[in-house]
């Protein structure tokens, strides 16, 4: 597989996760913006306001006064982060706490402010945040005056320690030397010098009094936290697919299943969910028959040899559709001209009576224990088209014949469960029941045999030895990878030819709802 193809199948299955995990995506990010806009809004009104210092570019004078090259010397961006890091410090703020006469303690003083510096201008900006605005203002504005009061007399200590070094050296020199008058223009340099420092810095611009609060901002951070929830939806969408162990698309059942793929079922409106009611009976034109008649096809294309006689239909587990199934498949057969008889192979949980509407006083169990005869036990069904009421059987017709004389009226055969055994295993495992299937076999072009589920019961596995194909139906979002493992490792040990999968309850695609504009009949 090229790079291009493997990406675009990668993509495509990473939008199928977003579109899997949609409503979980949308209502994680929904709880989540919802509560972030609440606690927003109950939050208390905050205002910043910004004061802005200058880190002079160090002027011609003062350099010849120090004895440097004439010229300006910008502060290099060291030299501006360095000065910012003493601008919020305890010693400045118990300056600003007694020059405001605030009731703020020192620390709370440290807490409301802080000094960023700006690289690209050498400026450094001091932010203060408080509930009150014009309280805000004067905090910015207060730390920036002291930390420049504060830089001015820190150099200006540092010129009178060095005035006094020079005055005492002038002292203990003899005048009239060349040593004592440089002593004395250096004394005279110092003193021009601690007139003209200003620390290098000076403030910029005071802090205004803010007239809205930079906090709470509900829209803002609601629009923040939408953003951000939507990718950590996304994140745990794809975690949750990660752990999730069910199969929920054809494609993923492809690449996990060594079996093919037979038909694909569409997912039948609700009415017809576990209602024991058959849409090719009672709706033979919608859109959703059509999917058994492609089964029907598909059916008949494996059985090209005509080696297929007598056909086990199973599932993993109970409610994943072969009941459903194996009667609207065998009335599509009925309808392309098929011989068709279906046998209930399910003697603990049969199902297949009340799809057609018929007793279960007599049936499978009954002609094993030889309480019945064969003939007595297999009832022949005759349907209108459009219900599933039992109408009658065509008079004259024998039993098992495909298709009535009436127009619009289906005719197969059942051999229903009977009345329910005791012991299950030992009559799906009996010779009486493979002389059954062999006697069906003989006036009938398919015996379809609803067996139970291949991962509750054990039956399924007997029954396997006595048919001569296996079609396993299997539904999306409720077929787990490790029961599609067993399936496989069921049919690999089964004598039985392995058909395929089925897969039930496949949604429609919206752009193939109303494609439908006919109904076609072999």
């Amino acid at each position: 597989m090229s790079e291009d193809r493997r990406s675009t199948m990668d993509l495509r299955r990473a939008l199928q996760v977003i579109w899997r995990r949609k409503l979980f995506i949308i209502l994680f990010a929904t709880i989540v913006t919802a509560l972030v806009f609440v606690v927003s809004m109950q939050q208390a009104n905050e205002y910043e306001s910004t004061a802005r210092i200058i880190v002079e570019t160090q002027s011609a004078t003062l350099n010849a006064i120090a004895g440097q090259n004439i010229g300006d010397k910008a502060p290099d961006d060291r030299q501006v982060a360095t000065l910012a890091t003493f601008v919020v410090t305890p010693e400045i703020a118990r300056r600003v706490k007694g020059t405001l006469a605030s009731d703020l303690s020192v620390e709370e003083l440290l807490d409301s402010a802080r000094a960023d510096p700006d690289l690209n201008a050498n400026v450094i900006e001091v932010t203060a945040r408080r509930p009150s605005a014009k309280e805000t203002a004067d905090i910015a504005t207060a730390f920036a005056t002291e930390f420049v009061d504060w830089r001015r007399e820190t150099q200006q200590e540092s010129l009178d320690a060095a005035l006094e070094i020079t005055q005492r050296e002038i002292e203990r020199t003899q005048q009239d030397t060349f040593a004592y008058q440089e002593l004395v223009n250096r004394r005279s340099e110092l003193e021009v010098l601690k007139t003209l420092t200003n620390g290098g810095v000076q403030i910029g611009e005071a802090a205004g009094v803010p007239s809205e609060p930079a906090s709470p901002r509900p829209l803002r951070n609601a629009a923040v936290a939408l953003g951000a929830a939507l990718i950590l939806g996304v994140g745990l969408a794809f975690l949750r697919e990660m752990l999730d162990v069910n199969i929920h698309t054809v494609e993923e059942l492809e690449q996990l299943s060594t079996l093919p793929i037979v038909c694909t079922i569409d997912a039948l409106p609700k009415e017809y969910r576990k209602s024991g009611r058959l849409i090719v009976l009672e709706e033979p034109r919608s859109p959703y028959a059509e999917s058994y008649r492609r089964l029907r096809t598909s059916l008949d294309f494996l059985n090209f040899n005509h080696d297929l006689k007598t056909i086990l239909v199973t599932s993993p587990l109970p409610g994943q559709g072969k009941s459903t199934t194996i009667g609207n498949l065998a009335v599509v057969l009925v309808r392309s001209g098929h011989r068709v008889t279906i046998v209930e192979g399910d003697l603990r949980r049969p199902s297949l009576h009340t799809y057609f509407q018929t007793p279960n006083v007599v049936g499978l169990a009954s002609v094993v224990a030889g309480s019945a005869k064969l003939a007595d036990a297999v009832k022949t069904l005759t349907f209108h088209e459009g219900t599933t009421t039992v109408v009658r059987t065509p008079p004259g017709r024998a039993a098992g014949s495909p298709r009535a004389d009436l127009a619009g009226v289906v005719s197969l055969r059942l051999l229903t469960s009977g009345p329910l055994p005791p012991n299950p295993g030992d009559i799906v495992t009996s010779a009486q029941f493979s002389d059954i299937l062999a006697e069906l076999g003989k006036t009938s072009d398919y015996v379809l045999v609803d067996a139970p589920p291949v991962l509750a019961v054990g039956d399924a596995g007997a029954l396997a030895g006595k048919v001569d194909g296996v079609l396993v139906v299997v539904r999306l979002e409720e077929t787990t990878r490790q029961m599609l493992a067993e399936v496989e490792t069921f049919l690999e040990r089964s004598p039985a030819r392995a058909l395929g999968l089925v897969v039930a309850g496949v949604p429609r695609q919206k752009q193939h709802e109303y494609r439908y504009t006919g109904y076609y009949e072999a």
